[in-house]
């Protein structure tokens, strides 16, 4: 990254404050010495609140010094990358304040001079802990998933050479509406459509006489289950064999997928949506923004991006509860998204705000959009609240940009221009 200033080059702690001040994210400079050391040049008040000292007394400190050991020595490598190759590197780093874990992105990027020198290095923070607690909710609700369905849905049956049942359990009785000592001795071929049972006799020979000792069955052709009562269902079915004596025996473990596929869903849309109303939640949004951005990059669309602010959000909140807020966005969400095509996205942004994104529609109609949305919201919440509810909207088009944060970011800056109940547009 070159910088037409020199300041940021050579300049000191006393130099730099100002300019890194205006930043709104945690950032800092720091600077390989000719011996070889990461030492701290300067940063803002939001990258002191994640060292807990003051800045002022960390100028010319080592890195391990600025940050705690085991964070130091986790990003260490990454900054003498970012040195090395005179390119951009980013790291994930946790750290651990007054009994609160916080993750966080670390963004590194060179600072060259105009002999192509690099010395000095810019970090950005991000912070990423909400989404690293969902990824773990969602990991956590994942393995619970797959613990009650291995435990309680699962049949295991086995049988002989000739292809009789040896052994049933009740979980394969229950998905088969059979008792299981009646089903012990019988063809395997009762348990399937008969359509499926021509080829089933090969299938099993072919197997029983291959050096593959297991074998997901559904990854070749789909497996159909038959119930007693003439139903069928979807199965998802790993066969395995073992010798006993001169016999082989062939064990399959069958998973209902029809009651899985449907708790997968329900699991999708947990993770997916915001609960109070019904909307998109951020986690969502910002991946679908990320793929809409690469669409319009492909065909040369224009898209543009809306936050939409309740406000004073947080004094309404407070001052009649949070159940109160949930209901307002909830209201707020219906009002939005009514009149609204049905390729656009819309979210639950943060607690007091919702984000559309727009497609394939410039900034010229997503603001006469926005001053639509901004006076029907207001009017159409008017006769359910005796408390006045006004809106403010800030509108980004995309510009080429990157990455969807920088979208993010200049829609909140327009928002912010927009003080209450008005419309603005941050123009790139």
């Amino acid at each position: 990254m070159r910088l037409s200033s020199t300041v940021f080059l050579t300049g000191k702690h006393v130099d730099l404050a100002a300019s890194l001040e205006a930043v709104g994210a945690p950032i800092s400079i720091w600077e390989r010495s000719y011996s070889g050391k990461l030492l701290f040049v300067s940063g803002n008040s939001r990258f002191q609140e994640i060292v807990d000292q003051r800045l002022s007394g960390l100028v010319e400190h080592d890195l391990a010094s600025v940050l705690p050991r085991y964070v130091a020595s986790q990003i260490e490598p990454a900054i003498e990358e970012c040195l090395d190759s005179q390119r951009s590197v980013e790291t994930e780093v946790v750290i651990e304040r007054h009994g609160r874990t916080r993750w966080w992105r670390f963004q590194y990027s060179p600072l060259l001079t105009r002999e192509g020198e690099v010395r000095r290095l810019m970090n950005t923070c991000i912070e990423i802990t909400e989404k690293k607690e969902l990824e773990r909710s969602l990991d956590t609700s994942l393995r619970r998933f797959e613990a009650v369905i291995n435990t309680a849905y699962d049949g295991i049956i086995s049988i002989d050479e000739s292809q009789q049942v040896k052994m049933f359990n009740q979980a394969a009785g229950d998905m088969f509406g059979i008792k299981p000592d009646s089903a012990i001795g019988r063809p395997l071929t009762d348990l399937m459509p008969a359509r499926y049972r021509h080829g089933h006799h090969g299938y099993m020979e072919g197997f029983k006489h291959s050096p593959v000792m297991s074998r997901p069955m559904h990854t070749r052709a789909a497996v159909t289950g038959l119930r007693s009562d003439g139903t069928e269902f979807p199965l998802e079915v790993t066969i395995s064999k073992i010798q006993v004596g001169t016999q082989t025996e062939m064990t399959a473990v069958l998973r209902d997928i029809s009651e899985r596929s449907r708790l997968m869903e329900e699991l999708r849309e947990a993770a997916s949506v915001d609960s109070a109303t019904g909307l998109y939640n951020r986690r969502f949004f910002e991946d679908q923004t990320e793929r809409e951005l690469a669409r319009c990059r492909y065909f040369g669309h224009k898209m543009t991006l809306m936050v939409i602010a309740v406000d004073r959000y947080k004094e309404l909140t407070d001052g009649h509860g949070n159940s109160f807020g949930d209901r307002l966005m909830s209201d707020v969400s219906k009002a939005v998204v009514e009149g609204g095509r049905k390729v656009d996205i819309v979210a639950r942004y943060h607690a007091g705000s919702l984000a559309i994104l727009l497609p394939e529609m410039p900034a010229e109609q997503a603001l006469e959009r926005a001053e639509t949305i901004r006076k029907y919201a207001a009017s159409a919440l008017a006769p359910e609240s005796m408390i006045p509810i006004t809106f403010s909207i800030g509108v980004a088009e995309f510009c080429d940009e990157s990455y969807a944060d920088e979208l993010f970011a200049r829609a909140e800056r327009a928002l912010s221009r927009a003080g209450e109940n008005r419309v603005e547009q941050d123009r790139k």
